[in-house]
């Protein structure tokens, strides 16, 4: 019989891995509208948002998978997270960033 513990750890594995996948699949339209647009502030949205929602969640799960497997050990757990909370930072200012230049290149009364 699997314990508990294992089964939690499998599936949040598995949801860890779809988030990645639904991440980078919002980067990857977020790039595509990038290209219908080429605008600067689509550039930095789509930038983001996939290092945000795509990358972060993968280096998550890299990093979860290498120190289950015992490929790393538990003390670089902790450069795993910061890793990817500076990645995180990093998308979300940039997704801030083309915030501020979509709403500064709007015309008063348009």
């Amino acid at each position: 019989m699997v314990a508990l513990g294992s089964a939690v750890d499998a599936l949040a594995g598995a949801v860890a891995t779809g988030s990645a996948l639904v991440g980078l699949y919002i980067g990857y339209q977020a790039y595509r509208g990038l290209r219908r647009n080429d605008e600067p502030a689509m550039r930095y949205l789509a930038v983001g948002m996939i290092i945000l929602f795509g990358v972060t969640y993968l280096l998550a799960v890299v990093g979860q998978g290498l120190i289950a497997f015992h490929v790393v050990t538990l003390r670089f757990q902790g450069v795993f997270r910061l890793f990817v909370r500076a990645l995180q930072l990093l998308g979300l200012s940039l997704i801030a960033y083309s915030l501020h230049l979509a709403a500064g290149s709007r015309v008063p009364g348009s």
